[in-house]
C-alpha cells in the first residue's frame, strides 16, 4: 500500500511539472510582441487642461519577417492612440503613439491599458499576439494652456523660430511660476505674468529655437516650476509644455533608407534616388563602400537631382544567403549641407 502511494506522489509530481512546462512555454510563446517594446508604462504626470499630452510606446521588429499592427483599443475615453506605421520591415522601428484627452471631459487622476494587436510569421506560422500597455496622468482643472503645445512646424535648418502659448491658472492668490527648465539646449523659454486678479493668474510662456538646433524632429517639454508644493512632499509641483516640430535639411532624400530588394545571384537591378532642395545645387560625387553598386547623375546645377543607382549580386558564396547594409554617401556643391546620406539593405540569395 505505501508502494503505490508513494508511485502515485512521483506520478503526480511528474504530471504537475509537464503541466507547469507546457504553461510556461505557452504564456512564452504568447508573449512574444511584448519583448519588442522599449517600455510599456508612461505616467504623464500632472497635465495642464487643453495640453498636448503624447507619449511614443517605440517597438523594433527583431524578427525576420514583416510585422503587421493590427489595431488599438483603449479601456476609457480619457486616452486614445494609434500607430506611427502598419506594418514593419525587419529592423524597423516604430510606435504606438498613445494620447491623453485633456479637453476637460476627464478630470484628475486617470489611466487606461492599450491593447495593441500584432501578427507576424515565426516558424513559417503566421502568429498574433496581444500586448497591454499602461498609461496614466492627473488631469488639472484649475490650469489651462491654450494653444496645448509650443508647435514649431517646420523650420529650415539655420534657421530660428519664435512662439507663444497662454497658460492660465485659477486659484490661490499668491500661486505663481518661478522658473523654467530645459533639457535641450537650443530650446530657451521665458514667461511673462501678463494678468493677476481674483485669483486668476495669466502667463505669456515664449519659446524660442534657436538656429543651432540639428536637423530632426523635435519632441521635448519645458518643465515649469511653481511656488506650490506637491501634497505631503518638499518638492515644488511642476506644469509641463510640450514643445514639437521638425527642423528640416536643405537637402532631402528620397527613399531613405533605400531598400534595394532581394536578388539571386548573378541578377542585377537598377534603382533611383531623387535629392531636392529650396536652391539650385550640384552633385558633385556618389559613393559606397561595396563595389557592387555603380552610379549615375547629371552635373548640372538644379533644385532637384535623380541618381540611378544600381547593384549586381556577383560574389556571393554558393548556397549561403547574404544581407548587405551600406551607406550610399552623396557630395554636393551646396554651402549649407556639403554631404547626404542614404542607407542602403539588399538580400541576396542562391
Amino acid at each position: 500500500m505505501q508502494v503505490d502511494t508513494v508511485a502515485q506522489y512521483k506520478l503526480l509530481i511528474s504530471l504537475f511539472l509537464f503541466c507547469t512546462t507546457l504553461t510556461s512555454q505557452s504564456v512564452a510563446a504568447e508573449s512574444w510582441g511584448a519583448a519588442l517594446f522599449k517600455t510599456k508604462r508612461h505616467d504623464f504626470g500632472l497635465v495642464a487642461l487643453g495640453a498636448g499630452a503624447e507619449f511614443l510606446f517605440e517597438l523594433t521588429n527583431t524578427y525576420d519577417r514583416d510585422l503587421k499592427l493590427i489595431s488599438i483599443r483603449s479601456s476609457c475615453t480619457c486616452s486614445s492612440a494609434q500607430f506611427s506605421h502598419s506594418l514593419l520591415k525587419p529592423g524597423e522601428t516604430g510606435a504606438v503613439i498613445a494620447q491623453l484627452n485633456t479637453s476637460g471631459q476627464h478630470l484628475r487622476n486617470k489611466s487606461a491599458v492599450l491593447t495593441v494587436l500584432l501578427e507576424t510569421v515565426l516558424n513559417n506560422v503566421r502568429r498574433t499576439d496581444t500586448v497591454q500597455l499602461f498609461v496614466s496622468g492627473y488631469i488639472r482643472p484649475d490650469v489651462l494652456l491654450t494653444p496645448g503645445s509650443v508647435e514649431f512646424g517646420a523650420v529650415s535648418e539655420g534657421a530660428a523660430a519664435v512662439r507663444t502659448v497662454l497658460l492660465e491658472y485659477t486659484g490661490r492668490l499668491d500661486w505663481a511660476l518661478m522658473k523654467v527648465e530645459r533639457s535641450q539646449p537650443y530650446i530657451y523659454a521665458r514667461a511673462e505674468e501678463i494678468r493677476r486678479e481674483h485669483g486668476e493668474v495669466a502667463y505669456r510662456i515664449t519659446a524660442i529655437l534657436s538656429e543651432d538646433a540639428p536637423v530632426g524632429y523635435i519632441r521635448d517639454v519645458l518643465r515649469f516650476t511653481t511656488n506650490e508644493l506637491q501634497p505631503g512632499k518638499t518638492e515644488p509641483v511642476e506644469i509641463v509644455v510640450p514643445v514639437q516640430g521638425v527642423v528640416t535639411a536643405s537637402l532631402h532624400a528620397t527613399p531613405s533608407p533605400m531598400l534595394v530588394g532581394v536578388l539571386a545571384s548573378g541578377e542585377s537591378v537598377a534603382n533611383n534616388i531623387v535629392v531636392w532642395s529650396e536652391t539650385p545645387f550640384r552633385v558633385t560625387s556618389v559613393t559606397a563602400s561595396d563595389s557592387r553598386f555603380r552610379f549615375a547623375f547629371s552635373d548640372q546645377e538644379s533644385s532637384m537631382q535623380m541618381i540611378s543607382v544600381s547593384f549586381s549580386a556577383r560574389l556571393v558564396v554558393s548556397g549561403r544567403p547574404m544581407d548587405i547594409a551600406d551607406v550610399i554617401r552623396i557630395s554636393t556643391n551646396d554651402p549649407r549641407q556639403s554631404t547626404l546620406t542614404v542607407n542602403a539593405f539588399v538580400k541576396i540569395v542562391p
